[in-house]
């Protein structure tokens, strides 16, 4: 069961006598999804009945991002960027790929201290020759690069020192970055949050894929399809959308899409 939990604030003319909850619940394919809708009017949440109504979701309720709970209440929201660290790195993959024999000219650094993707990096080695992991897991990794050197002959260099950030074009980083990695400014970054602090090169973190229409019609209005996806990832064990490739992402700015983003990359490759 996933719960979504919707709160707004009715007009004067609406709910003259106070507040209003509903509850709707779709199944499809062994998955229900629960969406609690709550119109309060004056000041006060009818937080007690909300949880009442949560059940066994109470601390993992997919809710907006800007809604703030009060402390004292025993609801939580649902977040979780395992997901997003398989999006990010598929999204870079996809740009190499679509780059072809440009993507040999470009320099590309996985930064992962904890090791979190080490077993899919390798995809991006079919496409360059030029992959740097900084990563505090050294064993992780180096056993990682000694399977693919021996499985398919590709060379992952593998390193504790961000220096080998310095001149990464594309990094993918799978996690929030809270310290200002050492890349060049006209570098893309590919991670899961906006960062605690700036970034010299552009980063993304927002990623705009199709669930399908199956899933898509479960979707509450208001909610995106990323923060559903990982939840069925996280909540579910929906581990098949780990291959989803986005079709575009956002960070700070605008929109771009996986061709512009490559456009911009093969560029840069061309231009050392």
């Amino acid at each position: 069961m996933i719960t979504f939990l919707t709160v707004n604030k009715a007009g004067r003319s609406f709910l003259p006598f106070g507040n209003k909850i509903s509850v709707n619940v779709k199944t499809s394919g062994g998955l229900s999804v629960k969406h609690i809708e709550c119109l309060y009017r004056g000041r006060k949440i009818p937080w007690s009945k909300i949880e009442r109504l949560g059940e066994s979701e109470t601390k993992r309720l997919l809710v907006k991002e800007d809604m703030e709970i009060p402390k004292g209440v025993a609801l939580r929201r649902f977040y979780s960027d395992e997901l997003k660290s398989r999006l990010c790195l598929n999204m870079a993959t996809e740009v190499l790929k679509i780059m072809s024999d440009s993507a040999h000219k470009l320099r590309v650094a996985v930064f992962d201290p904890d090791g979190r993707i080490a077993d899919g990096v390798g995809a991006m080695l079919r496409f360059t020759d030029k992959l740097t992991v900084v990563t505090r897991m050294i064993d992780i990794y180096s056993a990682e690069a000694q399977r693919l050197m021996d499985e398919c002959g590709a060379v992952l260099s593998v390193s504790r020192r961000m220096k080998a950030l310095t001149e990464a074009q594309l990094i993918v980083a799978p996690l929030k970055l809270s310290s200002q990695l050492p890349s060049p400014k006209e570098g893309l970054i590919f991670t899961t949050a906006q960062p605690s602090v700036n970034q010299r090169s552009a980063v993304y973190f927002k990623y705009y894929f199709d669930l399908g229409g199956e899933l898509m019609e479960m979707l509450p209005q208001g909610f995106d399809a990323e923060y559903f996806a990982s939840a069925l990832y996280t909540l579910c064990g929906r581990f098949e959308l780990g291959s989803i490739v986005p079709q575009a992402a956002k960070g700070v700015g605008a929109d771009h899409t996986l061709l512009s983003m490559s456009k911009y990359l093969t560029n840069i490759a061309s231009n050392p």
